[in-house]
C-alpha cells in the first residue's frame, strides 16, 4: 500500500511505503517541491514504522544540487528493511542517491534512463551588461582573504582551472568512487559509464548500473522478497 505520512492514521500490517523522488533535487523543501531533508525524514519513518516491511522509493529526476545527496545517503545506509529504487529517469544527484538502495529496478524498457555520472556548475555573467547600463561592479576583499572565492572570480575571467580542480574534480571523484562501491558488477571500462554518459534500461541492465527490469508491482514484489531476507538475517542474529 502506499503510505501517505501526513495521514494520522495507522499504517496496515504488512504496507511497504512508496516515497517519490520526482523533479530536480533541493536539499530543502519549498512551496514547489519535497527537499531531500522531507523525503529522507519519510524513509526514516518507514524504517521506524513497524508495519511497513520496506520502502519503493520510485525516482523520476534528473538530478539537481549535490548537497541533497548526503541526507539520503544517510538514512539509506543505516537502513533496517529494504529499499527498492524504482526509476523512470535516474541521472545525476538522483542515480547518487539510488545506488544506496538494496535494488535498482528500471520500471521500463522505453523511456527509463540511467547515468550522468559526472559534476558541473553554470552560472551568468552580467558584467557586460551592466556596464552598458552604467552599473561597475566593486568586489573588495580583506588582505587576509586572499583565497576567498578565488576559484569563482578566476572563472568569472574565463580562467576555470581552480573551479575544476578545487571543486568539480572532487566532488566527480567522489560520485565514481560512490558508484564503484556500491556496484560491484558495474562495466567501468564502457566507455563514458563514469564520465556522463546516460544509457537506456536495457543497456544500463547490460553494463551493471541497475539490477533488473520491471514496474511497480515488480518491486512490490522485490521488496516482499528482500524484506524476508532482512527478517532471516535479523533472526540468525538473534539466535
Amino acid at each position: 500500500q502506499l503510505v501517505n505520512y501526513r495521514d494520522e492514521q495507522e499504517t496496515p500490517e504488512g504496507s511497504i511505503a512508496v516515497i517519490e523522488l520526482i523533479g530536480p533535487m533541493i536539499k530543502y523543501g519549498n512551496y514547489f517541491c519535497w527537499g531531500a531533508d522531507e523525503l529522507s525524514g519519510f524513509i526514516a519513518q518507514a524504517m521506524a514504522d513497524e508495519n511497513i516491511i520496506g520502502v519503493v522509493l520510485k525516482v523520476d529526476s534528473g538530478g539537481g544540487a549535490v548537497d541533497a545527496i548526503p541526507a539520503f545517503a544517510d538514512v539509506m545506509n543505516n537502513r533496517t528493511k529494504p529499499i527498492v529504487a524504482l526509476c523512470d529517469l535516474c541521472a545525476s544527484a538522483a542515480l547518487y542517491t539510488a545506488v544506496h538502495a538494496d535494488h535498482i529496478m528500471a520500471d521500463n524498457n522505453i523511456s527509463a534512463e540511467f547515468g550522468s555520472i559526472g559534476v558541473m556548475i553554470s552560472f551568468s555573467d552580467s558584467a557586460k551588461r551592466d556596464e552598458a547600463n552604467g552599473i561597475k561592479r566593486h568586489v573588495i576583499y580583506a588582505p587576509e582573504s586572499t583565497h576567498k572565492n578565488k576559484p569563482f572570480e578566476m572563472a568569472l575571467q574565463g580562467d576555470y582551472e581552480l573551479m575544476q580542480s578545487e571543486l568539480l574534480s572532487p566532488l566527480a571523484q567522489n560520485f565514481q568512487a560512490a558508484v564503484r562501491a556500491k556496484r560491484p558488477g558495474l562495466k567501468a571500462d564502457v566507455d563514458g559509464i563514469l564520465n556522463g554518459k546516460m544509457f537506456f534500461a536495457n543497456q544500463a541492465l547490460e553494463y551493471g548500473l541497475i539490477d533488473s527490469i520491471g514496474n511497480q508491482a515488480a518491486a512490490f514484489q522485490k521488496v516482499k522478497q528482500l524484506a524476508a531476507a532482512y527478517q532471516l538475517r535479523q533472526t540468525s542474529l538473534n539466535v
